[in-house]
């Protein structure tokens, strides 16, 4: 089985930030970041380190009377690559019975698969990412063997 996503839609997030004026944050938590125009959102030399660009992103005034502008889903967390397969054996051993070996690995190729980055603005930790997946079949490799008998 092959097993192949795109990474998550990210929306970049800046603590207390409510430049509307509604109160929104405080039940929330988070407003989104501003956008700053003719800025990519990933950097040049895009890695587990820096995946979102700093500056592409601004902290909006309070009560300025608006929204922030930088949209949901601004950008795109690492995508999971996984390779699993299954092996297996059936030996028959007079008419009833049955023996079957087999092995199973998941992420056969032992692929790092990132989890999404930080995404909370002004914070040391943005845009880095800090750990591996862990879905079933994503995260790292595993090697399982199995002994069956059938009667």
């Amino acid at each position: 089985m092959v097993l192949l996503q795109s990474g998550p839609f990210l929306t970049v997030s800046v603590s207390g930030a409510d430049p509307a004026g509604v109160g929104f944050p405080q039940i929330e938590g988070n407003g989104r970041a501003d956008i700053v125009s003719g800025v990519s959102v990933y950097p040049a030399n895009q890695s587990i380190n820096e995946w979102l660009n700093p500056a592409a992103f601004a902290v909006p005034p309070n009560n300025i009377g608006r929204f922030p502008d930088s949209p949901v889903g601004v950008a795109q967390g690492p995508s999971t690559k996984a390779v699993s397969m299954s092996l297996l054996r059936t030996v028959a051993i007079k008419e009833k019975y049955r023996m079957q070996f087999g092995a199973q690995a998941a992420n056969l190729f032992n692929h790092p698969n990132y989890s999404p980055p930080n995404t909370t603005f002004n914070t040391s930790a943005f845009g880095t990412i800090t750990s591996l997946q862990t879905a079933e079949g994503a995260g790292p490799r595993t090697i399982q063997g199995t002994f069956r008998v059938s009667f």
